[in-house]
């Protein structure tokens, strides 16, 4: 009688154990969403390096693309005359020969498609 009711608690424990580990609960997963870019934090950095000393502050041009309203207003035109061929007209930056680099400018397509945030 005794090893039948060991047997009993036995099969009642490991089948409390098995029951009890059936019941995981699914983990929530929260998408991570990347963090939008902003001109202060990523694209400003961008036009210091690459259009500098034209225009910037101080440059003898008037746009001035370390001003965020100018930036942000003429950003069509800056990636159509970065995108340009080295020898076409109207490239820039004028007078490298070097263009500006595709993760910088996938960086500023990026700005655009996050809504051309400042900060």
């Amino acid at each position: 009688m005794k090893k039948m009711n060991l047997l009993k608690l036995f099969l009642i424990v490991s089948t409390l154990f098995t029951v009890s580990c059936a019941k995981t609960e699914e983990a929530t997963v929260t998408p991570v969403t990347p963090a939008k870019l902003t001109y202060e934090a990523n694209i400003k950095a961008i036009f210091v390096a690459n259009c500098s000393p034209c225009h910037l502050a101080g440059g003898v041009k008037t746009n001035k693309w370390d001003d965020f309203a100018t930036a942000k207003t003429n950003v069509t035109l800056i990636l159509d005359r970065i995108q340009r061929d080295v020898t076409a007209t109207g490239f820039m930056p004028k007078g490298k020969t070097t263009p500006v680099p595709a993760t910088d400018i996938a960086k500023i397509k990026q700005w655009v498609a996050d809504g051309l945030l400042e900060k």
